[in-house]
């Protein structure tokens, strides 16, 4: 166990002696961080939801309900037809005061464009809601409705009505520096290791290292067991110092922090394995680091690190369940917003043991002592 550590510390001192090895683990990641967490950064501030109302009601009522709908936060505008382009359109019929006043059932039409904003759609569907039991709990105090609006006293809210996300759903929705972290500490994991560790194996066995590690009382195992461990451990310096900075600067929430953790330690386990595969089929560090930088962007964008995989198309989602990226991602999602535990997300622990194996076999395949 000596001889595995002395190799894996000795790759991770030739890293972190690199004069742009904070750059790239930690400077450079923290531009992605500020630029793409404050892009994603929920406003906390009165947001203003808009709705079109189509009134075709001839009669009182319509009118009336549309006041039960104004609100500090809805941003109303009243149109005569309903236009080809909206966010958000609530149409009111042209019998709506007739059906009140012969207490018959009701329909209004709510349309909304899919690609509009979510939290804005909610708000304002809960608005449309409260105005509804309004208008219902006024016809229950005053059943009489032609004398409705001579007799009727200011109306007091006898029922409340909240927006909630549903049970057992999400903790918390995905935005800002809790969703972008992770997702920057998944990409960056995979390009430093890939980077970092495929050089080091590529130098290391053409100056000749490898052999003299073997020729030395270290055995084929023991030096397989350091590239491996030193891999590892170029996973974890990179992820520590993103959670650190996010949690000392951004209030970073990891929700299960053990869990996150191994999160963590299972994705750099599979990264590692690929990391010495690339180190032994590539023979000079441009190529090394241009064919990291690719695999580890395509991982990052298919994996959903970028944007949350749920944006984009389902062929798309499927493609991206073959990187590892997905699954630790998907696990991060799952644990942080969630509020999952370990038997929720052993499957995504599994899928990337499964890459493990794979990346494994195929360094072994095609690790060399030498060219």
């Amino acid at each position: 166990m000596k001889r595995i550590l002395h190799i894996a510390f000795n790759d991770v001192k030739i890293m972190v002696k690199d004069k742009t090895f904070f750059f790239w683990t930690l400077l450079f990641p923290m531009i992605f961080i500020l630029i793409f967490g404050n892009l994603y950064k929920e406003d906390r501030g009165q947001t203003q939801a808009s709705l079109m109302v189509l009134n075709q009601d001839t009669g009182q009522w319509g009118a009336y309900f549309i006041e039960k709908l104004k609100s500090p936060g809805i941003s109303l505008e009243l149109v005569e037809e309903e236009p080809e382009e909206y966010n958000r359109i609530l149409i009111i019929p042209e019998d709506f005061s007739k059906k009140i006043e012969n207490k018959k059932a009701q329909q209004l039409v709510f349309k909304k464009k899919e690609s509009a904003n979510v939290n804005a759609a909610a708000q304002v569907e809960t608005k449309i809601i409260q105005a509804i039991a309004k208008v219902i709990t006024e016809l229950i105090l005053y059943p009489d409705t032609t004398t409705f609006f001579e007799k009727k006293s200011e109306f007091k809210n006898i029922i409340e009505i909240k927006s909630q996300l549903p049970e057992n759903t999400l903790e918390k929705i995905p935005t800002g520096f809790d969703h972008v972290i992770p997702g920057v500490l998944v990409q960056f994991i995979l390009m430093m290791v890939l980077i970092y560790g495929g050089i080091v194996v590529m130098m290391d066995r053409q100056r000749g290292i490898l052999s003299r590690i073997l020729f030395s009382s270290a055995s084929i195992t023991e030096l397989w067991g350091g590239k491996f461990l030193g891999r590892l451990f170029m996973g974890f310096i990179q992820a520590f110092l993103l959670i650190v900075t996010g949690l000392l600067f951004f209030n970073l929430n990891l929700g299960d922090t053990f869990l996150s953790l191994l999160n963590v330690l299972f994705f750099s386990i599979a990264i590692a394995s690929l990391s010495i595969f690339i180190g032994s089929v590539l023979n000079k560090e441009d190529l090394i680091v241009g064919v990291s930088v690719l695999v580890a962007n395509i991982f990052a964008a298919l994996g959903g690190c970028w944007w949350p995989i749920e944006v984009v198309p389902q062929t798309f989602q499927t493609i991206g369940m073959f990187s590892p990226a997905y699954w630790a991602m998907d696990a991060f999602h799952q644990i942080i917003f969630f509020n999952k535990g370990l038997m929720d997300i052993l499957t995504n622990f599994i899928v990337l043991v499964g890459f493990t194996l794979v990346f494994t076999l195929l360094a072994i395949k095609f690790f060399k002592i030498k060219d």
